[in-house]
């Protein structure tokens, strides 16, 4: 295709030798025609954009064998991905039907109160320090911003004459959380330890 020329004479654009109107046509057709030479090599740079940056993910994943319901996220030191073990109960959660926002477990622990505390299980939860008879502090691995969280705690024990258990604040701060357990069958104010204590901290 042949480039439409703009000015029908030559000259400078006083004297041009055309009107106003044919000039103004001329120019549109011009950038009509350039737009169109123009258009396959955009498609084809785009085409080849995307497959540099489709094979330069491929190459920087890691295998994927074994992976199924695993997330990919960038590693601590922002260098390379990794792939977060994600189950399929956490992607229930992630996926949860309804309106409601969803609001995270900061820290969560279960553990054994009686003699030294003992833990079982959790999540940022560096150390369980025991004050007395069911007197506990759950100390934070990672501190929370500030301490207005709440905090759940359930606890059991098998003397099943003893099994009512209150537990009280005594102690909330952004890196640890202290309570006292007491049961039905104690004094006023009196502890004890619980075979089985859980806490769980959102925010």
């Amino acid at each position: 295709m042949t480039a439409p020329v703009i000015r029908q004479f030559t000259g400078t654009i006083p004297d041009k030798g055309q009107s106003q109107t044919a000039f103004d046509t001329n120019v549109d057709a011009f950038l009509d025609w350039q737009a169109l030479q123009f258009a396959p090599d955009l498609v084809a740079f785009g085409t080849f954009a995307n497959d540099t940056a489709a094979a330069l993910v491929a190459a920087n994943l890691p295998s994927l064998t074994g992976r199924a319901l695993d997330a990919v996220r960038v590693n601590a030191a922002a260098d390379d991905v990794e792939f977060a073990n994600v189950t399929a109960a956490g992607w229930a959660l992630l996926n949860a039907s309804g309106s409601a926002p969803m609001y995270a477990a900061r820290a969560w622990v279960t553990f054994s109160g009686t003699g030294t505390p003992s833990i079982r299980a959790g999540g940022n939860v560096s150390s369980i320090t025991d004050n007395g008879p069911g007197d506990y502090t759950v100390n934070f691995a990672t501190a929370m911003q500030d301490h207005y969280y709440s905090a759940q705690v359930t606890m059991d024990h098998p003397d099943s004459n003893r099994d009512f258990y209150q537990p009280t604040r005594i102690a909330k701060t952004a890196s640890s959380y202290r309570f006292k357990q007491t049961y039905d069958g104690g004094a006023a104010g009196e502890g004890r330890d619980s075979e089985s204590s859980n806490v769980t901290i959102l925010r």
